[in-house]
């Protein structure tokens, strides 16, 4: 497994090229404002085809870190100066951002609101859903804090991410250490298009909930204070982690356990403590009770029972998917995994930025349903056109199946096999 360079000239011909097509694509795209949905497919496939021919020569371990960390940068660089065409939440970092310089809780008060006014900026007109208040928890906001102290400015915002972005792939190192594997495969993360245009260029938030949570994941067998304080981080920018706490102390001896348990309180506690007043939920709740889009196992249940009955049936299969991999004492980075693809496929909200935190995985995992999907996603953009033209909102049936039918058919042969080699055994 060493990642030494291959001195075979041809072989370093295909990364170049393989990597120039990848960079010319993406780069093409970053330039179009408002991308048609041909415009998106047909830039999309190719860096997408480029991507998996490098995450296969990745695989064989044999071409060194730096390379895939300097093709990262190399990539990112054409977003990171273009505007953000494809998702307008950015603005609401920034909002939020100013509210903090101004000594106002980014949860008092939504951007339309007159007291709002003081220190708003020009991205106010942008904000979507202007009427509510902000979702996004504490260490997230003490994120947009530090791009607001910077400027306050799209840059400064993309700049203070790709710490984070690019701090995912540095937090897999360890892990692949520890599993044994090429740290090549790193590229499985880095040089994903995916990845790349959520973060570096639509400017997603998810970057920091993902890379802390790959840092708690990375030293959870070693530093517990930092992997303590480090999930701490990941649950104070989305929730999503939240229920893997008895999963990462699980296997800790007691007064390990006990450290981890300290640390992540102590760094939560840190995290909320400048968000007190008033409390900071802002308008989640509204958010997770009414909006939908491109979850497509909660749009039939809710089509064939109730909204409400959906969630409940949602929540339960979820809370039966932790006790079985309990049950199984899966281990924790792979409960991980199992627990965010479960989310995803059961979640009533599908964006594409949502299927990023899935990609670190790619690394050791190899998901075939997985690996499609994170290419398949991006025909949820198929939405957009009709939405610059008419306003309407509305996912077209065609991008539905196009993004999930393959995903489904592998997901079921995958599940097949399972039981097949389990019932085998």
């Amino acid at each position: 497994m060493s990642d030494q360079p291959s001195n075979s000239s041809p072989r370093w011909a295909i990364i170049s090229l393989l990597i120039l097509v990848e960079l010319a694509a993406l780069t093409y795209l970053s330039r179009i404002s408002q991308p048609s949905t041909t415009i998106l497919f047909a830039s999309y496939a190719p860096a997408f085809a480029a991507y998996l021919a490098l995450l296969t020569i990745a695989r064989r371990g044999n071409t060194p870190l730096w390379l895939w960390f300097a093709t990262a940068l190399l990539l990112r660089i054409p977003w990171i100066i273009a505007g953000t065409s494809l998702s307008d939440d950015v603005w609401r970092y920034i909002h939020d951002g100013r509210a903090q310089l101004a000594g106002i809780s980014p949860f008092l008060y939504p951007p339309s609101a007159p007291e709002a006014a003081a220190y708003a900026g020009p991205e106010v007109a942008l904000i979507n859903n202007p009427d509510l208040t902000t979702i996004y928890p504490p260490f997230a906001q003490l994120a947009f804090r530090i791009a607001a102290a910077l400027g306050a400015t799209l840059l400064s915002w993309k700049l203070v991410l790709l710490v984070f972005d690019l701090g995912i792939g540095a937090a897999l190192i360890p892990l692949l250490r520890r599993k044994k594997l090429p740290l090549a495969l790193v590229a499985a993360y880095l040089l994903h298009p995916l990845p790349i245009i959520e973060f570096a260029g639509n400017g997603h938030m998810d970057a920091i909930a993902i890379c802390t949570l790959m840092i708690a994941l990375a030293f959870v067998e070693g530093r517990v204070v930092v992997s303590g304080a480090a999930f701490a981080a990941s649950v104070a920018s989305k929730y999503l982690a939240l229920p893997l706490v008895p999963f990462f102390i699980r296997n800790l001896a007691t007064g390990r356990r006990l450290v981890f348990i300290g640390a992540a309180a102590a760094a939560g506690i840190l995290f909320y403590l400048p968000f007190t007043d008033p409390l900071p939920l802002g308008s989640l709740g509204t958010f997770a009770r009414t909006f939908e889009f491109n979850g497509p196992v909660a749009g039939v249940l809710s089509a064939w029972i109730t909204r409400e009955g959906a969630r409940w049936f949602m929540g339960g299969s979820l809370l039966l998917l932790l006790g079985w991999l309990w049950w199984r004492k899966v281990e924790v980075s792979d409960v991980a995994f199992l627990w965010i693809a479960g989310m995803l496929l059961l979640s009533p909200i599908v964006h594409p930025w949502y299927v990023t935190w899935l990609v670190p995985f790619l690394a050791w995992r190899r998901d075939m349903w997985v690996l499609v999907w994170t290419g398949t996603v991006i025909a949820a953009y198929a939405v957009l056109p009709n939405w610059w033209s008419s306003g309407i909102w509305d996912l077209p049936g065609w991008a539905l199946l196009l993004e999930y039918v393959p995903v489904y058919i592998l997901l079921a042969a995958a599940a097949i096999s399972y039981f097949r080699r389990r019932h085998t055994v």
